[in-house]
């Protein structure tokens, strides 16, 4: 039982906490009027850039298709298209908002690379995707994010006050982190998995101080409502795959980059959905609507992972195959 919530410590986490903060939301709303939120951000990304391995990444730059498509996709394509579909879906504003804003984050950080990597995949490229967009992400996010979500008349935000606080609570962590890796790399290697486990803790802190400030918002939702909401967030899920997967038929790439790229070019990260959330100002969203916001990307996330484990798990078997 033990090895089992340390394996899924996220998705049994993240499930604990929307239950914890809807029943008792006192010390989520407490602990909500403190810079708790960016602590944890903060230590999230100190711990990725601890853990970042970044010896195979040149090995990606000879596969020069697959690495501009990719990020081209993840950063540009896919928050056009994943934008697009959730203003058009039967939900209520929040819930199209929180899609819109997970669909404009840059790939999974960790996730991704394990799934290519079950999938047989080419793992150096997804590295590659999972370092590049990440790190170029905190500067084409915020506007990407504004411009889409102003066009379509949903959310008003500043760009560059956006991008000046992921900066701050991304970027400048991550590579602090990245600095220190080099003095203690056997450390760090030795206590991975103790090290997940933090960050894990740490990212799940924050949608618990949501969903607390957004009790009673909460309870007003209906259940139907939240089926619509998981099944559409498979939905874009889906059509990401297959969008990605036939431009990589067009681009004729080999196949372990093929199976790199799809699944990277096709998953959204948490921590930078958490994050962003956590910096939108109450002026554009009011403190019980992140609570609300915060659920479509939490679904989404957990989404993707089980589709793509499932897609990841069958093309390692056919390999094994073949």
């Amino acid at each position: 039982m033990l090895g089992f919530l340390q394996r899924q410590f996220l998705p049994v986490g993240l499930v604990a906490v929307a239950i914890v903060g809807f029943f008792f939301p006192a010390p989520g709303i407490y602990m909500a009027g403190l810079p708790t939120q960016y602590v944890a951000v903060a230590f999230i990304f100190l711990l990725s850039g601890l853990m970042l391995k970044t010896d195979e990444v040149h090995a990606a730059l000879a596969a020069w298709k697959a690495t501009t498509w990719g990020c081209f996709s993840i950063l540009l394509a896919t928050p056009v298209i994943g934008t697009a579909i959730a203003f058009q879906l039967p939900m209520e504003p929040a819930f199209q908002i929180g899609l819109a804003l997970f669909c404009c984050m840059p790939t999974t950080v960790t996730s991704g690379i394990a799934l290519t990597a079950q999938a047989r995949g080419n793992v150096a490229l997804a590295l590659f995707l999972t370092v590049l967009t990440n790190t170029a992400g905190i500067l084409t996010v915020p506007f990407v994010l504004a411009h889409l979500l102003g066009a379509l008349g949903q959310v008003e935000l500043s760009a560059a006050d956006l991008l000046y606080k992921l900066f701050f609570s991304i970027l400048l962590p991550l590579g602090i982190g990245k600095y220190l890796r080099r003095y203690v790399v056997a450390w760090v290697d030795a206590q991975r998995s103790r090290l997940s486990l933090a960050s894990n803790a740490a990212l799940i802190s924050i949608p618990w101080m949501k969903f607390s400030e957004s009790s009673e918002r909460l309870a007003q939702v209906e259940t139907a409502s939240l089926l619509v909401l998981v099944a559409s967030g498979l939905a874009i899920h889906a059509i990401y795959l297959v969008f990605n997967g036939g431009v990589a038929a067009l681009l004729r790439l080999e196949v372990a980059a093929r199976k790199a790229v799809v699944l990277m070019s096709s998953q959204k990260t948490l921590p930078v959905a958490m994050t962003v959330l956590a910096f939108l100002p109450d002026s554009a969203v009011s403190p019980e609507l992140k609570g609300l916001i915060a659920i479509p990307c939490i679904t989404f996330h957990l989404g993707q992972i089980f589709m793509d484990a499932f897609i990841a798990t069958r093309w390692g078997a056919e390999e094994e195959g073949a």
